[in-house]
This record gives structure tokens, sequence and C-alpha cells, in this order.
């Protein structure tokens, strides 16, 4: 098991390579998590399946502060092993630990609380303020800008929004797509019968608001149905497909997100849902049937829940995120970059 804090990975597409990234990243599936930033492997995977070549410096900030100082030096060394078309840097924190990046097209993609914030128990904490100011400022750095969603798109400075494009992470339609019910519960060995409301996050992060979730399917149970509450967090990156087909709807309490990986994978599942009004779900669930928009209110909550779980799945929510899967993404980023080339060379020749 490797503890070592910077990792380096290639991804090459099977044909030659029209062009080589740089990512550098602060979230990668690794031995000890292997769920955790899989949304930006895929995002890697599907730009090398469209031609991209992708070399990932994963800074591995979880192993603590030293992790970016060793990141300052490492960083700016890996940029210089061979020519890179664009350096995509993911997250504020891999932003600001990248500061040393020799001159060349730079896109730096914000994924959430990096420019909201991280709310807790009591609100917003003064590190996770510092954090953001700090962050926000970073990004005049950047030649483009990626934000998951308009709302962090507004929180840039204003010289930075002009040049921000919103474009949430792709979903991978092949990986999430609806599966025969009782074939995934009797691969999880659950009741065929029992209707099961899931949650798919870590319980003890303050932003997910477990207790609504919680107090709500209780509600349900006593007053509906006996529905079950399932907690997933930690679990393999390919049972989560499985999970989705198993389950009778997606609670998602969140207290604030960018564009949630967890609520378009739903919906590809055609898996209903129930979530509050976080980042782009209300853009994402706006007409859709049986998929529920509700603001953080217990009763509001267990009401839209009960009636997810008696409408049955949601075809409609399949059909509104097609235009999100991983292939489209991917040109749209391939787009990205030439912009971000350009608007290089023009900084360079004024």
């Amino acid at each position: 098991m490797s503890d070592r804090r910077i990792l380096l990975e290639e991804l090459r597409p099977e044909a030659p390579a029209a062009g080589t990234v740089l990512f550098v990243t602060n979230m990668w599936p690794d031995e000890l998590r292997p769920y955790y930033g899989s949304f930006i492997a895929s995002q890697a995977r599907s730009l090398a399946a469209a031609g991209v070549a992708v070399d990932v410096v994963y800074v591995r900030g979880f192993l603590g502060v030293r992790s970016y100082l060793q990141a300052l030096r490492a960083v700016p060394r890996a940029a210089t092993r061979r020519h890179y078309e664009v350096v995509h840097i993911h997250y504020g924190h891999t932003a600001a630990a990248s500061l040393g990046l020799p001159p060349g097209p730079l896109v730096t993609s914000f994924c959430g609380e990096d420019l909201l914030g991280a709310p807790r128990e009591n609100g917003i904490t003064l590190k996770s303020r510092i954090e953001v100011a700090a962050f926000r400022q970073v990004a005049r750095r950047a030649d483009v800008t990626i934000t998951k969603s308009a709302e962090m798109e507004r929180v840039l400075p204003p010289s930075v929004r002009a040049r921000n494009h919103v474009l949430p992470n792709g979903v991978d339609l092949d990986t999430f797509a609806p599966r025969p019910q009782a074939e995934a519960r009797e691969r999880l060995g659950w009741d065929p019968a029992e209707p099961v409301i899931l949650f798919l996050g870590n319980p003890d992060d303050p932003r997910k608001n477990v207790a609504l979730a919680e107090a709500a399917a209780a509600l349900v149970h006593e007053r509906v149905a006996a529905a079950r509450l399932h907690i997933a967090w930690g679990v393999e990156p390919e049972e989560v497909p499985m999970l989705m087909n198993a389950a009778d709807c997606l609670v998602f309490p969140s207290k604030s997100e960018g564009s949630p990986n967890a609520v378009k994978e739903a919906m590809a599942c055609a898996l209903p849902i129930v979530a509050t009004p976080v980042g782009d779900i209300p853009e994402r669930l706006a007409g859709v049937e049986n998929c529920f928009v509700r603001d953080p209110e217990l009763e509001a909550f267990a009401a839209a829940l009960a009636e997810a779980l008696a409408g049955g799945r949601a075809p409609a929510a399949r059909a509104a995120v097609e235009e999100l899967g991983i292939g489209a993404v991917a040109e749209r980023l391939k787009e990205i970059y030439e912009i971000a080339k350009r608007r290089h060379r023009q900084g360079a020749a004024a």
C-alpha cells in the first residue's frame, strides 16, 4: 500500500494522440480510497477515448498539508516532463499548490465547496472562508476556468466570469443505466419487496445533512410505508450502479453542492430523486416526472419521499441527463482547451 504523497498516472488513447494534457488533482481513486475522485478519473478516461493523452499528477492532500508543500516542487517538475497542450487543474487547493507552474495554457476547474465554502453545523468555518477567498483570487491565473454550476460562476471575480465555462461532470451512460431491480436486489441480498430509500454520501460530513434524510425516512416509515433508509458510503465504485437500480428512490438533502454526480448518475439509472435546491439540482430536475426538489423542511421532504416511492421509476430523468454523457462532455472539454490555448497566445502576444 503506497504512502507517497504525489502519484503519477498516464492514460493513452488507442490511436496516436491528438495532443497531451496534464491533469493536476487532489482527487483520484487509489488503493486507499478507490471511490475518491472517480468523476475526475472518468473525465480523464473519456478524454483518452476522444483521442487526447492525459498525464495525471495526483496530490494526495488527505495525507496532510505536507502533500501540498511537496506539490509546490513536484507539479512544476512534472509539467516539464513533456510538452503539454494544456495543464488542467482540478480543485482550489491544487490550484494554490501549483503556483510555480511554467508558462503555458492553463485551465482550472472548481468543484463546489472550493468556491462556495464548506458548511458545518454552525455555518461556514473561518478556515473555509479564508480558503474560498484565496481560491477566487487564484482563479485569475487561469486562461479559462470551469465551474460545475452557474451558482459557482457567480462568486468568481467579475473579470474571471467573462472567461468561465459552466460544465458539469459527465455521466457514463453505459455504466449508469436502468437494470432489473429484482436482479440488483438479489445480488445485494435485499428483500425483494421492501421499499428502500438510498442515501449516497459520507454521513459524517455535515454538508451532506444525513439527519434530514434519517428523519424524513422515519416519517415515511411511520405514516406511509415500511421503507428503509440505506446509507452507502465508501463502497466500491462498481457497486454504485447496482445500489441505484436496487433502490426505490435517492434522497439527497445536501446543504451545499456544485453539480453532484450522485444526482446525475441516479437520473441515468431512472431512479426517482428527492433533493434540496443546491448547486445545479433545480436545473437538472426541472419538470422531470417523479423527481422532486424541496427546501430542507422535514414535512415537505417526507411527503416528497412518499410520492417518489409511490410513483415508480423515472424514465424521464434518464432522458433529461443524456446531454451530459461523458463523450459529449469530453468533446466540450476539447473545445475549452482550444479556447484556453488561443487566450494564452493572445496574452503572450499582448
